[in-house]
């Protein structure tokens, strides 16, 4: 298992709060994070390694 950081992002990008994922792999701690997205943009990172970045989608499918 692997700590990951999700970095939840202001419209501006500044950090506004983080979390800790816990997760066996970066998928499963890609799907956890973009379960976080709905509200805010994120960053998802491994240590120093960026993992990836996800942005609210801005007109959300029904």
């Amino acid at each position: 298992m692997t700590d990951y950081k999700a970095y939840i992002l202001s419209d501006k990008g500044h950090i506004l709060n983080d979390a800790t994922i816990v997760a066996n792999d970066d998928a499963q701690a890609i799907e956890a994070a973009k379960k976080i997205v709905r509200a805010r943009n994120v960053e998802l990172w491994d240590e120093e390694r960026l993992v990836g970045r996800f942005k609210i989608e801005t007109n959300p499918k029904p």
